[in-house]
């Protein structure tokens, strides 16, 4: 994969975006991904207070002899996209020469997993990581319903702050650089809880199986969360439609806080047509084969998920929301002080109604 193509991944979770802000941060690597981040932050800041310290044109045992005062500097940060690690400690033996109390980081090991611990950037990362009194994932497929189950979990302020953690920009940086993602998982294991020790996450299917082909030990994922949760929904030929429509819109969420007026004239563009319903089968076919997937992975590692229904918790939340907690064994508090809610809108409209119908009525002709 080409390095702006990684970088574009990461930047879901506006890694360098973030860390623009902070300046006078003196970094190491190679010049493509140097170069790539010298270019991303000259959109942020007014001026240039960074160093680029290239490898491809000096040597790392230089280093010492380029700064004259490492103290001018919040943190040295290594940027590698094929060895991290490595080059990490490298550079770190240099900086320690120095006398300096710079902080060494490593972009991706360290900076990006404060991101999305929600820590301060530029703090180095524990060696051991403490485990939260309860953890637990949703497991499911694309367009179930599971951001709308999130927040609601979210709301009751005891069953920790579950979200796609291991997405895109995880998944990439796994294939491509060598990134440890149980590393990630540890910390979010630790960072990410709520006030009772609860920690949930959530993996998407196509995500989770991606995480399959690198490295760590993929097993340790199950191993290391103590319960599963899969959500399932019923409605697969709405579920599909709503994957095509967001897909071809761009809008995978409408929130009751945020307007967007674009929304309605781009489902209107939308023609319904047999390359459209065409789209439609094959995302159906994919929702059915992850579904299976699914239930295949967990049953191959001796896992018992609870199964929730997406309809059902539209039909009845507060029901389906105890019922998760009772199946966690999470303490709840008075009913009264447990107001679940989510800013998530649906999303139905009048077009998916009519491509539901169009693919209802294909599909029965056709049989």
């Amino acid at each position: 994969m080409e390095l702006a193509q990684i970088f574009q991944a990461v930047e879901e979770t506006h890694l360098l975006k973030r860390l623009s802000s902070q300046g006078r941060l003196f970094f190491v690597g190679d010049l493509a991904a140097l170069e790539y981040i010298k270019n991303f932050f000259s959109n942020y800041q007014p001026a240039n207070l960074n160093y680029y310290y290239d490898l491809s044109t000096n040597q790392l045992k230089n280093l010492n002899q380029t700064v004259s005062d490492f103290q001018l500097y919040q943190a040295v940060v290594v940027v590698s996209l094929e060895d991290e690690a490595t080059l990490f400690q490298a550079v770190k033996e240099q900086v320690s020469q120095c006398d300096s109390e710079v902080i060494v980081l490593s972009l991706f090991a360290d900076i990006f997993i404060n991101l999305l611990c929600h820590r301060s950037l530029l703090t180095a990362i524990p060696i051991h990581s403490q485990r939260p009194q309860k953890s637990y994932a949703i497991v499911t497929t694309p367009r179930s319903g599971s951001t709308y189950l999130c927040e609601l979990l979210d709301s009751t302020k005891i069953a920790g702050h579950p979200t796609e953690h291991l997405r895109l920009a995880a998944q990439e940086l796994s294939r491509y650089c060598n990134f440890n993602y149980l590393k990630l998982l540890n910390n979010l294991m630790e960072y990410r809880i709520t006030d009772n020790g609860v920690f949930g996450t959530k993996f998407i299917s196509h995500f989770l199986f991606e995480l399959q082909q690198t490295k760590p030990d993929f097993r340790q994922i199950f191993q290391s969360i103590d319960q599963f949760i899969l959500l399932i929904r019923k409605d697969k030929v709405a579920q599909a439609v709503s994957l095509v429509l967001a897909q071809k819109t761009d809008v995978w969420h409408l929130r009751h806080d945020t307007k967007n007026p674009n929304y309605q004239s781009k489902l209107e563009n939308i023609k319904i047509d047999s390359v459209l319903l065409d789209n439609v089968a094959q995302k159906y076919d994919f929702i059915v084969k992850q579904e299976a997937r699914l239930k295949q992975l967990l049953a191959k590692h001796q896992i018992e998920p609870f199964e929730i229904i997406y309809e059902d918790i539209l039909a009845a939340p507060q029901l389906q929301i105890n019922r998760i907690l009772d199946f966690l064994a999470i303490a709840k508090p008075d009913p009264d002080l447990m107001q679940i809610n989510s800013g998530i809108k649906r999303m139905p409209s009048g077009i998916s109604q009519e491509i539901i119908r169009q693919f209802e009525q294909r599909k029965s002709i056709v049989c």
